[in-house]
């Protein structure tokens, strides 16, 4: 269920994650592989041209860390002075220090902060949600550089026995096979506008039950195991999809609003240097990549540290 519900969802979500399918063994659920290059709206004025300065903050989960240090790296690159200030909590918390500029920056969930920015929305694909998230973003003092390929979205996840066993690939090749098959998940899949309803009406696919399961990413990976339940609800930045050989399906309908990777900027602190090291990350992060980094931080490895080797990798880093 979408990022960030509360602090201990998150947390709970990052452990197996749970959170919020994905190349290597699925699709990125909108089909959409390529990092957003939209030009900003016509109003924007151009970047100043000096490094400048900034303190970028982060959720608080691992990701959220993770993403903060990978955007950080990068603009350092870039000649900006960073500062990071991680854990700051759930978006109420951490957008609150946006706007009062205790924090300049912070990586986001595309979808997500156009919900909270806009109080709701229809668009689902990658550059429908952009293009939202441009003018909503604009319209309180904040703006977003490009997104990544890379999301961190919901899926339905099934086991490699039960895709090959029932030739899966796309949600939609759930609708003749889902009357056997029970789904597992947290309790509000079930009542959600993009869950159980929308898995009816857009898809037509009706399980024969619904198991509702903890938040925690080890107990819904657990269930999908086991057998408790055939298919669940898993974040495409899950470890246990490369760990276990899952197969997240694709979503071509877009019932899971897209879910990228973003920095979002107070529009009085962006620089073009900080909009160049943001982007340049953005344009080398895909689902795959996220969720393999994602791994090594649930493994115990350092976000920083982590990021700094992937920073090297791409030679996104002066270091």
């Amino acid at each position: 269920m979408r990022r960030i519900v509360s602090v201990g969802f998150a947390v709970a979500a990052i452990a197996m994650v749970a959170a919020c399918g994905a190349n290597g063994s699925s699709s990125l659920p909108d089909g959409d592989s390529r990092a957003g290059t939209a030009a900003p709206p016509a109003t924007d004025a151009a970047l100043p041209h000096r490094a400048g300065s900034v303190t970028i903050g982060s959720a608080a989960f691992p990701e959220a860390e993770l993403l903060a240090h990978l955007y950080a790296g990068a603009m350092r690159a870039h000649g900006v002075k960073v500062d990071i200030h991680t854990n700051i909590g759930e978006r109420s918390a951490y957008m609150a220090a946006l706007r009062d500029g205790s924090i300049g920056a912070v990586p986001e969930y595309s979808g997500a902060l156009l919900e909270y920015l806009a109080n709701g929305t229809k668009a689902r694909t990658s550059q429908s949600v952009y293009t939202e998230l441009q003018a909503a973003a604009a319209k309180q003092n904040l703006r977003v550089t490009d997104y990544a390929s890379a999301q961190d979205t919901d899926t339905i996840t099934v086991t490699r026995k039960t895709a090959t066993k029932y030739h899966l690939s796309s949600i939609a090749d759930l609708k003749s096979v889902a009357g056997k098959l029970t789904l597992g998940g947290p309790a509000p899949l079930r009542t959600v506008p993009y869950g159980i309803p929308a898995l009816k009406s857009v898809y037509g696919v009706e399980f024969k039950r619904f198991v509702p399961l903890s938040p925690s990413g080890s107990i819904t990976q657990t269930a999908l195991r086991n057998g408790t339940v055939d298919a669940a609800d898993i974040f495409s930045t899950d470890p246990a999809i490369s760990r276990f050989g899952f197969v997240s399906l694709k979503d071509p309908e877009h019932i899971f609003a897209a879910q990228n990777i973003v920095p979002v900027f107070r529009n009085d602190v962006l620089t073009q240097p900080m909009a160049d090291g943001c982007n340049a990350v953005s344009s080398r992060l895909d689902t795959a990549e996220l969720r393999t980094l994602v791994t090594k931080v649930a493994d115990g490895a350092d976000p920083s540290t982590t990021a700094a080797q992937w920073l090297r990798e791409k030679r996104l880093t002066v270091n």
